[in-house]
């Protein structure tokens, strides 16, 4: 009948930034939709959820929906801040994979919205990934981005790569921080690889991302480096 999840947990929004994007969300290499988005503190993970998962036997249909409830008191203005409902529906069978998320949360500063699409396909030869995003803010702003990227086997490797961008729709500036990423992942074993990633974010119209925890001024740029081993236990 499916699967039930109470307690923190990734929300429906964020599987199709992690799924669609070639690092995964992990390291330098990491979607700028995931670090510049404006979808709030359940943009990754939500507590206080209660979550339930089609079955796997639905002919490749998938999905989810999720309920998160924020911690406040009943007898405040703010009661609801944090509440949301997500959705996820997505079809996989042989080498496609596509998959279409919405979520609603309360905020008394303004609920977010957050929509957002992906898809990969498998050549054989490389795996195409590729997933556009947006996140409402109700009378504020609203953020924008995409990705493109692909995974490429290349003997006992893969080679990672990804363009992604991200907009924010103010008065004005309009500020944009786009990001390239390469790495490679070389398997020793079906348990231990190495891997390293390189990655440079540039900004425009008074956009300030960086990486690694760095600091950088409006417009300026920032580069990144990942060189480590992942060992599965």
């Amino acid at each position: 009948f499916g699967e039930v999840r109470l307690g923190r947990d990734y929300t429906p929004q964020f599987w199709n930034l992690t799924v669609f994007d070639p690092f995964g969300t992990n390291g330098v290499g990491t979607s700028q939709i995931q670090n510049s988005s404006l979808g709030g503190p359940t943009q990754v993970r939500a507590s206080n959820s209660i979550g339930y998962f089609l079955p796997g036997n639905l002919g490749g249909f998938y999905g989810q929906a999720q309920y998160y409830m924020g911690e406040n008191l009943s007898n405040t203005a703010n009661k609801k801040d944090g509440n949301g409902l997500s959705l996820r529906v997505g079809y996989a069978n042989g080498p496609i994979n596509a998959a279409l998320a919405f979520s609603n949360t309360k905020f008394l500063s303004g609920d977010i919205k957050t929509t957002n699409v992906g898809g990969s396909y498998d050549l054989g030869m490389a795996k195409l990934m590729a997933y556009y995003s947006q996140d409402d803010i109700k009378n504020g702003p609203e953020g924008k981005g995409f990705l493109i990227g692909g995974l490429v086997p290349v003997g006992a490797g893969e080679i990672r790569l990804a363009y992604s961008t991200y907009k924010v729709d103010t008065v004005g500036a309009d500020p944009r921080s786009n990001k390239i990423a390469l790495g490679y992942v070389h398997n020793l074993s079906k348990r231990t690889a190495l891997y390293a990633t390189y990655a440079h974010v540039s900004n425009k119209n008074g956009a300030a991302q960086s990486l690694n925890g760095s600091v950088t001024a409006a417009g300026d740029n920032s580069n990144g480096y990942d060189f480590g081993i992942k060992h599965s236990f």
